[in-house]
């Protein structure tokens, strides 16, 4: 039976602890976080064991799910050392945190699992990276994947490239709320109303992601065959070049990398 604690239960926390239940309903699920009205709130919603303390997560867990700030980390870890056993698994879910920096606070002999989901996991769509450092079997390496899968597709991912996935991926789901948001604007000054507009936009995004998923051609390639000559699309397109939508977004992966940069270098120790 999957035991899992989980330190820390804000956004990605709680997102993770909804997959997890919708998909393993027999795993027992403990949380802690210092803000009790959150902690409460969660627990009560999912229905699983409110802790009061690092300790009573470890004694009561083998997988250790560390959903804090990065800044929070380093503090977070050293308080969590004395009380794992060999055999428990620490998952870290932050951006910049390398799994040797994580080693330096739990020691050479710590399992670490370091992971990076996004928020649809809340509705199982997650796309997860995850990487482990040499203490994991490949046993334990096949049940952390089945955790992760059970909200979303997961991919094992050499941890070079943490940053920019989370900056493609992790990211994404705001920017592609801000498309939403525009499309749906432009149609209701045109006259659709705003539920119906979100609607359609919605699942013709689905939709198209869905169809760049099972295409073998390139997504230069698919957008060629909704462009007609002359057409209504080719002039949408034109304006979305000449709006440097494409740089646009080149310069919001390049600033999420900028800001992953600083965080890594950071040494806050707060528990927030």
């Amino acid at each position: 039976m999957l035991k899992i604690g989980f330190i820390g239960v804000g956004n990605m926390g709680s997102v993770m602890i909804a997959g997890i239940k919708k998909t393993h309903p027999t795993a027992q699920l403990y949380a802690t976080d210092p803000n009790q009205a959150k902690l409460q709130a969660v627990t009560q919603q999912y229905h699983i064991e409110s802790c009061q303390s690092l300790l009573e997560i470890a004694k009561k867990s083998h997988y250790i799910v560390v959903a804090v700030k990065p800044q929070s980390y380093d503090a977070v870890l050293t308080e969590l050392r004395p009380h794992l056993k060999t055999q428990q698994i620490v998952v870290t879910v932050a951006v910049g945190y390398l799994l040797s920096r994580a080693m330096r606070y739990l020691g050479n002999q710590a399992k670490i699992i370091r992971s990076m989901p996004n928020i649809p996991a809340l509705v199982g769509a997650g796309m997860s990276a995850i990487v482990a450092n040499q203490n994991i079997t490949d046993e334990e390496k096949k049940q952390s994947q089945t955790i992760f899968a059970s909200f979303g597709k997961v991919l094992w991912l050499d941890e070079k490239y943490f940053d920019i996935f989370s900056a493609i991926s992790g990211s994404l789901p705001a920017y592609i709320c801000i498309v939403i948001e525009a499309l749906c604007d432009a149609a209701v000054e045109h006259g659709l109303p705003r539920t119906q507009s979100y609607e359609v936009i919605s699942q013709a995004i689905l939709g198209s992601a869905k169809w760049v998923q099972v295409s073998a051609q390139r997504p230069a390639m698919l957008k060629d065959q909704v462009c007609s000559p002359g057409g209504t699309t080719i002039a949408a397109v034109a304006a979305l070049e000449k709006g440097k939508l494409r740089n646009t977004l080149i310069n919001a992966v390049n600033a999420s990398m900028v800001r992953t940069k600083e965080l890594s270098e950071q040494k806050n120790d707060l528990f927030l």
